[in-house]
């Protein structure tokens, strides 16, 4: 563990010694950024989540919620790793209710400082990457409390605000009132060290305060805001990790290209009872072939998404708040179900590490529920489409009778019409009755992500200009609809959905014939589509993704 570690953060100073990343892009050249971090993606996924919380989490915080007095002290010290920092959100009792976090910060008007402290354990920062061992600065969230107005004694709260906390001195000794412990070893992701944070009393200068969308007189302790709403307030404040989520549902996209290629290639190459490729067996292909159209079709949904993160308008940063919660929880369910199918359709080589599928399983585990809990952020995404569709019932789609031929030709009417019919139910039973029925409100979450997805990986397909091209991607349009259909074939025949329900037996044989098509000639368009990924080369180091029978036990 202290080698991966160690190993880990010596890449990171590589890394920080080339300028290849730069903090303030976070906000001046989003789309730069983000293409910088997810090239690490494809080569040490340990390295990305690394960068990712010193560049994306610690910086990337400073630069959207502080001002140019922070920008100046702080960025380029953390551009070149002469600070490492990390992100102090988290707590041993507040996953994600990180309104309710514990952690407190009172201003003290007479010493002109922000007094932080841990009141329980419950409110010590966990789960905190770097801080075991290398983060010497932390950006930290914590309720701020300010003098009254008038009264000595009485504090106002004003919600949860972020500071810049110094946990180690330049010797890398931890700083008086500062306590960290080391989470230790995990299933995974061990070169990034997880550690707990305590702080007590700890004396912090006015400056500390990121104050761009709040601030404290130093002398007063005045509270001031353009935002006066502590809710509303708090939400801009945390919009900024829109950019780390966009970040992980990417990373999680690319895991699956690589894990596709390298079973893609051997299922293609490896013969089994005799002369006939794996590739040939429909067990095969159900489980390669759907999971290449899920991954074109939420790469697509990332491109879409970019594009909108470069809008500034108020609606679009609305969009892209539901957008980017939905497709981190789509993107990385995706990514654990794809790999296992990966490791399976490998049998034995899926295990041997060299084969980077393994390892990938294992070191991606956590994304399911980092930058946020699924279920929780699809719960985000449900409440923004039920607000929506109350104020637009009559825009819903109403029709529920549906021929086989409807889905065979526009299933993305019916992905509308299962949004739609799942935001009524809900409706239906108000308020009082969404906790009484959150698998409902995860499940309108997902509906109307695979809505969205689908809708902008056939915009993006109709774009294609190269016909061969072109059509060898709406077969994947058309089978990743299909297979949204059929994995809710449930929620349709019980509704009566789909007349006569004998006849949805043949979604099922239409998804099989479409496999069949593009695993056909010992998967050529299966391996064109596979290339068609975009990942160079040299990062496809798998030996079975080249010539599985050179491999050689290793004693």
């Amino acid at each position: 563990m202290d080698e991966s570690r160690e190993l880990t953060y010596q890449r990171l100073i590589l890394v920080a010694s080339q300028h290849f990343i730069r903090s303030m892009d976070t906000i001046t050249d989003q789309k730069r950024f983000m293409a910088a971090m997810q090239c690490l993606h494809f080569v040490d996924y340990t390295l990305s989540i690394k960068a990712g919380v010193h560049f994306t989490l610690c910086a990337g915080t400073i630069a959207k919620l502080g001002t140019t007095k922070h920008h100046n002290a702080l960025l380029p010290k953390l551009d070149s790793l002469e600070l490492a920092g990390c992100f102090g959100m988290t707590e041993l009792g507040h996953g994600s209710n990180v309104m309710g976090i514990e952690t407190i910060a009172v201003y003290d008007k007479v010493n002109r400082v922000f007094d932080l402290h841990t009141p329980t354990n419950s409110a010590s920062k966990f789960w905190i990457g770097g801080a075991a061992k290398h983060a010497k600065v932390c950006t930290v969230f914590a309720q701020l409390y300010t003098p009254e107005e008038g009264e000595s004694e009485k504090l106002r709260w004003n919600g949860p605000h972020v500071f810049v906390v110094r946990l180690r001195n330049d010797d890398m000794s931890v700083v008086k009132g500062v306590r960290i412990a080391d989470c230790g070893a995990k299933m995974g992701l061990q070169g990034v060290d997880n550690g707990q944070i305590w702080f007590d009393h700890c004396k912090l200068p006015h400056d500390a305060l990121l104050n761009r969308f709040a601030d404290v007189d130093v002398n007063t302790g005045r509270y001031s805001s353009p935002i006066s709403n502590i809710h509303s307030r708090f939400g801009a404040m945390i919009g900024g990790l829109t950019t780390g989520r966009f970040l992980i549902a990417a990373a999680a996209v690319d895991a699956c290209k690589i894990g596709l290629i390298v079973t893609s290639r051997y299922a293609c190459s490896r013969n089994q009872f005799g002369s006939k490729n794996i590739i040939e067996y429909v067990t095969h292909q159900r489980r390669i072939v759907p999971a290449i159209a899920s991954t074109y079709a939420l790469e697509f949904g990332m491109q879409g998404l970019a594009q909108i993160m470069e809008s500034k308008d108020k609606e679009s940063a609305k969009l892209v708040h539901v957008l980017s919660c939905g497709l981190k929880a789509m993107a990385t369910w995706h990514r654990a179900e794809t790999l296992q199918k990966c490791r399976e359709c490998c049998g034995g080589m899926g295990v041997l590490a060299v084969n980077q599928i393994g390892p990938l399983l294992n070191d991606m585990n956590v994304d399911t529920t980092f930058e946020g809990d699924n279920s929780v952020i699809l719960q985000q995404v449900a409440r923004a489409v039920l607000t929506e569709k109350g104020m637009k019932k009559n825009e819903m789609e109403e029709t529920g009778c549906f021929t086989i031929d409807d889905v065979m030709k526009n299933s993305l009417r019916l992905l509308k019409w299962r949004e739609d019919r799942l935001a009524t139910e809900l409706l239906q039973g108000g308020e009082k009755m969404l906790d009484a029925n959150l698998d409902h409100v995860v499940a309108l979450g997902i509906a109307h992500t695979e809505r969205r997805v689908l809708e902008l990986f056939d915009a993006k397909v109709s774009q294609c200009l190269d016909p061969i091209a072109r059509n060898a991607l709406q077969q994947l349009v058309w089978l990743y609809g299909l297979c949204c259909v059929e994995n809710h074939l449930e929620f349709y025949l019980a509704r009566d959905a789909i007349v006569p329900a004998k006849d949805s037996l043949q979604i099922h044989s239409q998804i099989n014939a479409i496999c069949a098509q593009i695993s056909a000639n010992n998967g050529q368009i299966l391996l064109e589509l596979c290339n068609g990924f975009g990942i160079p080369e040299q990062f496809i180091t798998a030996p079975i993704a080249h010539d599985w029978t050179l491999i050689e036990s290793k004693l």
